[in-house]
């Protein structure tokens, strides 16, 4: 707990309505996704932040930091948070919930580039940006996540990731309220206060600031970025039918094409990403999973349940990419969706159609039918004209355009319900995902399929056929990643163990077989592990923190520890 001094400290910064103590308040920061990664007794809270303070400019976060190194306390910023990583790690931590910074400050249509406060959501950006022609690239936990956070402090992938890179990569410069309470920009706007670039002049130091992962906010606060922009050729409005969340498109777009293409394998599903990325022919993608496909499909568990029985998607969606793709021009979309045809069939893809939804009882027939059937897809491979006339036929339009409502959610505004992944089990943890090529994204997605299998015979975690391979392919095929989620019982003790020891043996796997750094390596203990297998990184982090945090006022437990240089 803070002492009446230090609480009219922070008051007399911000203000008393910027200033909260209250123990009911303070549990509502200490209450995340993946406790497991800093609690270590099996408890689902975090430490209980000492304070939660609000500031609304960069000043006031200087003031505020500038005041922890004088008493002893730590800062941790906060933005839109997603997983503990967000949480204080230990007492006298005052987070810096920066929801009171939610301003863009300035769109250049003509250079696409957009400035912007911490507390910026990816939606809000992209509904502004639309409107002149232009998109941002979102990630893939969904448009309410804070653009700044992912460009600046952590990871950044996202299903947009096929035609606009990274966050990281999009970044254009950074205001940055370092650990000691200067305020530094980094990049041209330190120098001529344009924001075009995040390099110099003289040596970048972007690569300190962010690293691999990011730092987690465990490095000073960053109160504002700029971020490249990229070219949309889709609609600036569009009008809907239904309720949230099952709003519905009342006409498609032209020039803007959805689909759901299934591979016979995965050496094809891999062929075929590199295909697409070469002819530069998509705008999103995602490599979806059976078990997720079916996920989204059903609206509730017993309904997952019974289309998973009938055995069609197994058969079917085993290896699955979905994309958009979007054209500037008449003529540039035909040629898209020429090389896409040609690709399917030199890869035997089958555009799934999406014009219908069979009920769970006619999935049970059609389990039935093709029981004996190992690729009930074969005729739509042989004869690829039959998928043209299977996606134009009027089957069923209101399905027809629910499914491309859905798409056009999850691919073009990110508007995941992550939180619906947790609906099996209401648990979930991921492991292995280096950042690196397609090709090693796919060879960890079968590791962990493999090393699932034991666990799920035991029922220890879900069944979910084992391979949740997540994931997709950036910057038109140069980069890839997917990560191994799996499901399990937050309830259960030994299917937390269980979820451990796998995150565990994806992390031994991850170094014995050269399979990269891991999305989930972050922090100290991964620092420990990865650090001495690649160049001995953690000793960098230690120095760069010896040398911007003299009186360690930052909570750094997800960045770098004091005994991390042993």
């Amino acid at each position: 707990m803070l002492t009446q001094t230090e609480i009219n400290e922070l008051i007399n910064i911000v203000g008393a309505s910027g200033v909260a103590t209250a123990p009911c308040m303070m549990d509502t920061y200490a209450f995340y996704m993946n406790p497991e990664v800093l609690i270590k007794d099996g408890g689902r809270w975090a430490p209980r932040p000492s304070a939660v303070v609000l500031p609304a400019s960069a000043e006031e976060v200087r003031a505020i930091v500038q005041y922890a190194n004088r008493s002893g306390l730590k800062v941790k910023p906060l933005s839109t948070g997603f997983g503990t990583w967000a949480a204080a790690s230990r007492d006298r931590v005052i987070i810096l919930d920066l929801k009171r910074m939610n301003r863009i400050i300035e769109i250049d249509v003509n250079n696409r580039i957009a400035v912007i406060e911490p507390y910026v959501r990816a939606i809000d950006l992209q509904t502004e940006v639309m409107k002149h022609g232009l998109n941002v690239h979102v990630v893939s936990c969904g448009g309410n996540h804070s653009v700044l956070a992912s460009a600046t402090a952590a990871w950044g992938y996202g299903l947009s990731g096929a035609s606009m890179g990274y966050s990281g990569r999009n970044l254009l410069g950074v205001e940055w309220v370092l650990p000691t309470g200067e305020i530094y920009h980094l990049g041209s706007a330190g120098d001529c206060g344009r924001w075009f670039s995040a390099d110099g002049p003289g040596p970048s130091v972007r690569g300190v600031m962010r690293g691999f992962q990011g730092t987690m906010g465990g490095l000073g606060v960053f109160t504002k970025c700029a971020v490249k922009l990229y070219k949309w050729d889709g609609p600036d409005r569009w009008e809907v039918t239904g309720a949230c969340p099952r709003y519905v498109l009342t006409e498609k777009f032209p020039r803007l094409a959805f689909h759901a293409l299934s591979f016979p394998s995965g050496q094809a599903m891999r062929e075929a990403g590199y295909l697409m990325g070469e002819a530069e022919l998509e705008y999103s993608q995602f490599r979806t999973p059976m078990f997720f496909m079916v996920l989204g499909l059903t609206d509730h568990n017993e309904e997952l349940k019974a289309f998973l029985d009938s055995g069609v998607f197994q058969k079917m969606t085993r290896h699955v990419l979905v994309n958009a793709v979007v054209g500037h021009s008449e003529g540039e979309f035909a040629w898209k969706m020429k090389a896409l045809k040609k690709i399917l069939r030199r890869t035997r893809g089958v555009r799934l159609p999406l014009n219908v939804k069979p009920t769970a009882v006619q999935l049970r027939w059609m389990g039935r039918l093709t029981k004996y059937l190992k690729d009930p897809l074969f005729i739509l491979r042989r004869l690829p004209f039959l998928q043209d006339l299977a996606n134009a036929l009027p089957l069923d339009r209101r399905q027809d355009m629910d499914a491309y409502s859905r798409m056009f959610w999850l691919l073009i505004r990110h508007a995941n319900n992550t939180q619906g992944t947790f609906r099996p089990s209401q648990g979930m943890f991921t492991t292995l995902g280096s950042f690196d090529t397609w090709d090693l994204g796919v060879t960890q997605s079968d590791w962990i399929a493999e090393a699932k299998k034991e666990y799920i015979n035991k029922e220890l975690i879900l069944d979910d056929e084992g391979d949740l391979g997540c994931g997709g392919l950036f910057e038109h095929g140069h980069l890839g990643y997917l990560e191994g989620i799996g499901l399990y019982d937050p309830k259960n003790p030994a299917s937390v163990m269980a979820a451990g020891e796998l995150v565990e043996k994806g992390v031994a796997a991850s170094i014995s077989n050269a399979m990269g750094v891991p999305i989930a390596a972050f922090g100290h203990e991964m620092n420990k592990r990865f650090g001495p297998e690649c160049h001995h990184y953690h000793q960098w982090l230690a120095k760069i923190k010896a040398a911007l945090d003299p009186n360690d006022a930052s909570d750094s437990f997800f960045y770098y520890q004091t005994d991390d240089n042993e």
